[in-house]
């Protein structure tokens, strides 16, 4: 029986499937995000990637004030391009901006109130960044068509011992994304903000940023916890012969997306089959959530696709037996990550005191699969102990996990424990400057025989006044967060909405717009 010709939107799914070993395929189809008619803005910027800048917006449109005065409904609108991250070029014939007497310079109007509310959000944080002696910087590198950006944010605990996040700036690198160019910028912006001299953690995305250290800075570079993840799930594929399979698993998702009738068909069969009710999710690279969740609907909806592609006599996407176990396989190690990520946090920032704890939990379940056989494990069980698998030797972060209540025993329990409390005990004395050994052996012994310590390891420092001492370099610890981005972003399936959103933003405009957006 003859193979039904498939026709595909580009070249790769009409058998030009030789690629080199070192890439990986992109998404075969332009994703569109909502049913909105792109702006002339969003069809530029991304050159084919999600479009996001929207000429319909999305609030209910009644609920704008049209009674109290233009510049009323001038700050109005601007919340509103803050809040979803929309060009400014995006208001030129919006139904908001027709509000407005037609004779105004709306864009204008918007830009001059956008410099105003960011110097005011500017000065605000910056009397909290004032307020505190210590506090930990993330960079993270992102990039928007051909050109690089640094976002860099601040992390501290403040007088209630809550753990703060501000952005500070988002710095256009243009094209140079090295390195080099990114601690300059890194420390451009902390000398603009005053606090080079209380920094000593940069948490950052950015490979090599140790090695192009400057000369006079004392800052210890500690990776990205989210994408340290990323970078071994990458390796263990790219360098192993599954790579192949996930771009056929790709190419399905694809097929499905591009073809109606054959999507129709699909919902038709997973209801016949009583099937979960998910949807085809595509994954565009080697992150290790977007693939986990393309992989997973693969396989529950299976038996609807099989008979998709047994209608239409589709063959060289069909997935043997012998590729199912491996996506089985790969989804099981997946799995794990999830729920690794899972217990660093699910919003926000969160201190590095769980690492070590989480690193030997996910290594002891890789090396539960790896007895079932499971190569996928043992090769991602490989690139961990390459990446973080020394990272219990790391004096900064056992000193963090001693200093959460939570995980303490991880580390005061090893032998040669030493250089923890000869840490701990020269932090003591450089903040206090008093020397009691007899008090402070006291205070540690005290601490080291606490037992059954649950719930938020920030609220035990504020409340426990017999650990003053202790608290005040628990502060500084508990600042260093493990990621450079805030947890939701890693939990999401898809490329987020705020990564979609400000790839379309003005370089003039950026900085100001996302700063507003992140710290409202």
């Amino acid at each position: 029986m003859g193979k039904k010709r498939v026709h595909f939107a580009n070249g790769l799914h009409r058998g030009n499937r030789h690629l080199p070993k070192d890439t990986f395929t992109p998404l075969p189809y332009r994703r569109v995000y909502g049913r909105q008619r792109p702006s002339e803005k969003g069809r530029k910027c991304l050159h084919g990637m999600a479009i996001c800048a929207q000429q319909t917006w999305p609030h209910n449109q009644q609920e704008l004030p049209t009674q109290r005065g233009h510049g009323s409904n001038v700050k109005t609108l601007l919340n509103i391009i803050i809040k979803d991250l929309q060009p400014l070029n995006a208001v030129k014939g919006s139904h908001l901006a027709r509000i407005l007497q037609p004779s105004l310079d709306v864009p204008f109007q918007i830009r001059t109130e956008l410099q105003n509310l960011y110097r005011d959000k500017r000065l605000e944080v910056q009397k909290a960044v004032n307020n505190t002696t210590n506090l930990t910087l993330s960079a993270e590198l992102w990039n928007s068509s051909e050109m690089f950006y640094l976002t860099v944010s601040c992390h501290l605990i403040n007088e209630n011992w809550e753990l703060k996040s501000y952005v500070l700036e988002t710095a256009h690198l243009l094209t140079d994304h090295t390195a080099e160019k990114a601690v300059e910028q890194l420390l451009r912006i902390s000398n603009e903000w005053n606090i080079t001299k209380k920094t000593e953690f940069v948490v950052t995305n950015v490979n090599g940023m140790k090695k192009a250290h400057i000369n006079g800075c004392r800052w210890t570079y500690i990776p990205c916890f989210a994408y340290t993840l990323d970078k071994v799930f990458k390796e263990t594929i790219m360098f192993s012969d599954w790579e192949p399979l996930l771009r056929k698993c790709q190419q399905i998702v694809a097929f499905f997306h591009q073809n109606e009738k054959a999507s129709q068909k699909l919902q038709e069969y997973r209801d016949s089959l009583h099937l979960e009710r998910k949807e085809l999710t595509q994954s565009s690279g080697l992150k290790w959530f977007p693939t986990l969740h393309m992989l997973k609907n693969i396989l529950v909806l299976w038996p609807a696709i099989f008979k998709v592609f047994v209608d239409k006599r589709i063959e060289d996407l069909c997935l043997n037996e012998n590729e199912r176990k491996i996506v089985e396989n790969i989804v099981a190690v997946l799995d794990i990550l999830k729920d690794v990520t899972e217990k660093v946090g699910k919003e926000g920032f969160s201190p590095i005191s769980n690492i070590i704890p989480l690193v030997q939990m996910l290594q002891e379940r890789l090396r539960n699969l790896m007895m079932m056989e499971n190569r996928i494990a043992k090769k991602l069980s490989e690139k961990c102990d390459y990446h973080i698998g020394s990272i219990k030797q790391n004096l900064w972060f056992r000193v963090c996990t001693a200093l959460d209540p939570r995980y303490k025993t991880r580390v005061l329990r090893d032998a040669g424990i030493e250089d923890v409390t000869a840490e701990i005990r020269r932090h003591i004395r450089g903040e206090t400057h008093t020397y009691d050994i007899e008090s402070e052996e006291s205070v540690w012994q005290k601490y080291w025989k606490l037992t059954g310590i649950s719930g938020n390891t920030l609220e035990f420092w504020k409340t426990k006044e017999e650990f003053q001492k202790l608290a005040t370099v628990a502060r500084k610890y508990l600042t260093v967060v493990s990621t450079s981005i805030p947890m939701e972003r890693v939990h999401q399936p898809h490329t987020s909405q705020i990564v979609n959103r400000r790839n379309c933003l003005e370089p003039e405009n950026l900085n100001m717009i996302l700063f507003l957006n992140s710290n409202h």
